[in-house]
């Protein structure tokens, strides 16, 4: 059994399903996608804690350190059931924002009262019902994963995020990386598309990548944060 397996054993069905969706790396639509977190939503928080999932807690780490107030607009992107927004809110900010292709994940994040509003959008490679420059920060903890949120999204956050705002997202390394024991995990087409999109993104001059670190992520399954300042 990988080390992958061991830990997903003990979840609920509609995890394990998740979790055997993203090995296949097949493509899925949108609507797929969000009946299937529909489906998990209720045990979403419980499975976490059994796959002892620290990625809300090591990005808003992050996010402190790199911010100047906690006043400032965050847009959390991939909220599922505000597992991010509750951490934020731990240490002090005021004003972020959700959005999850999953309405009843965002159903579960209302009732706890942690986001200033709710979007129901699939993040696509089309554009997002946001004005330029309108969020301080953008937040995508873990939802860029294999048939989810394309590296591509990255391009349209540069554009809804102020100048001098940051992207921070984070990235299970076996994803992007053939790691010993999770090497059914990685994704060649997802590991081609981060570095292509973020090559650009650098090149153009639309991003400075100002910290990339490894974390721990799951069960003996780290994950990379990227800060990305947007210039």
């Amino acid at each position: 059994m990988s080390s992958s397996e061991k830990g997903e054993t003990h979840i609920s069905s509609q995890g394990k399903r998740m979790f055997n969706i993203i090995k296949q790396d097949k493509d899925i639509s949108s609507q797929e996608i969000a009946n299937l977190y529909d489906d998990w939503a209720t045990s979403f928080e419980k499975d976490n804690v059994k796959l002892n999932y620290r990625g809300p807690h090591e990005m808003s780490s992050v996010l402190a350190e790199f911010g100047n107030s906690k006043d400032v607009s965050v847009l959390d992107v991939g909220s599922g059931t505000g597992l991010l927004g509750e951490a934020l809110k731990a240490l002090g900010f005021t004003n972020v924002s959700a959005l999850d292709i999953s309405q009843k994940s965002l159903d579960f994040s209302e009732k706890k009262g942690i986001y200033k509003k709710l979007f129901c959008v699939d993040v696509g490679t089309d554009g997002m019902p946001f004005n330029d420059n309108e969020f301080d920060v953008l937040a995508c903890c873990g939802g860029i994963v294999p048939n989810h949120i394309s590296p591509v999204a990255i391009e349209e956050w540069t554009r809804i995020v102020k100048q001098g705002g940051i992207i921070v997202l984070s990235i299970r390394r076996c994803y992007i990386e053939i790691m010993q024991g999770q090497e059914e995990l990685y994704s060649k087409k997802l590991a081609e598309k981060c570095d292509e999109v973020l090559e650009d993104l650098k090149n153009t001059k639309k991003v400075e990548v100002t910290l990339k670190k490894e974390v721990p992520y799951l069960e003996n399954s780290p994950a990379v944060i990227y800060v990305l300042k947007v210039l």
